[in-house]
């Protein structure tokens, strides 16, 4: 792939988790009916779900705004989830999938749901690299500011701002809902400016000397949509406890409503060993029967009277 535009959001955790699922890694447990899945990959899976969530938002900004999704940095074992570009200037997106868990953040520390994280050192990193790559290659200087943007969260308590050094590029700690809003700023580059920067983002060389093979984007995403059919319902259902048919169609019912309601022959075929239900009557049918049969009868009675009386 020569172009990076050509990716799409969290294409290297797609890449190792289909390679898993072809190896038998992750698989469907026969005695179980649920998901045989790894805690790395688990967690991975998930992340593809937050960065797509993601990507979905930052489809929302103009046209102006270039969006590259999943960029192999280094030796092409690391990426950035997102990098954006647009008049404003240029942004890392950091996308963290932690649905109820409460995010503290001051200065370089950061707890999430209470446990220590190094999110804010890892986005420094990210948008320093990101700088010094694209400053290189497009012979601007080009400032990056690093974005962490939670899937969400609890809430987000700012106790003091992220990163915080001297010298560190501006760090942001958001929740999706804040992100399209807070990228619309100040113009920082011209279009001439933003053009000689996109061109150089889009090439993988620019951000790795390794030459990584990078799978098509559109069949990746494909592939992922139908592991996540797959996989995404049965991950709600608890792990490592056997059940039986019954509690296998509860299970299903309470993930999906829709495939657990059964199509209209399958219905048919319950009301008769034919397949076929017995058709109701009209209402002209219905008529008849209520009313026509008991006059036809009194007529009768009527003539049959008339008969005796005429004698």
């Amino acid at each position: 792939m020569s172009d990076l535009r050509e990716r799409v959001p969290g294409h290297s955790l797609i890449d190792e988790l289909l390679r898993q699922w072809d190896a038998g890694t992750i698989h469907i447990d026969a005695a179980t009916n649920g998901v045989v899945i790894g805690e790395d990959a688990e967690g991975w899976y998930r992340g593809v779900l937050g960065e797509r969530r993601i990507a979905a938002l930052l489809a929302t900004l103009g046209p102006e705004w270039t969006v590259l999704h999943s960029v192999p940095v280094g030796r092409g074992s690391s990426d950035i989830d997102h990098v954006v570009i647009g008049p404003p200037g240029v942004f890392t997106i950091n996308t963290k999938f932690s649905p109820g868990k409460p995010v503290w953040v001051a200065g370089r520390g950061m707890y999430v749901g209470g446990t220590k994280q190094h999110h804010v050192v890892n986005a420094l990193l990210e948008a320093r690299r990101a700088s010094t790559y694209l400053t290189e290659a497009s012979g601007l200087t080009v400032a990056v500011t690093g974005l962490i943007v939670f899937v969400e969260p609890a809430g987000i308590t700012r106790k003091a701002p992220p990163g915080g050094g001297e010298a560190d590029p501006v760090i942001e700690v958001l929740d999706a809902d804040e992100l399209v809003d807070s990228m619309v700023r100040r113009r920082e580059f011209s279009d001439e400016q933003i053009a000689r920067i996109v061109d150089a983002a889009a090439r993988p060389g620019t951000w790795s000397d390794a030459v990584v093979a990078s799978s098509n984007g559109a069949h990746v995403a494909r592939e992922f949509e139908a592991l996540e059919l797959e996989v995404g319902p049965r991950l709600a259902m608890p792990r490592g406890v056997a059940q039986d048919d019954r509690q296998r169609v509860n299970a299903v019912r309470a993930v999906s409503p829709a495939r657990a309601t059964p199509r209209p022959r399958q219905r048919a075929k319950r009301s008769g060993g034919s397949g076929r239900g017995r058709p109701r009557r009209s209402l002209l049918e219905r008529l008849i029967v209520g009313f026509a049969m008991p006059i036809a009868g009194l007529v009768a009675l009527w003539v049959w009277s008339q008969s005796f009386a005429g004698q």
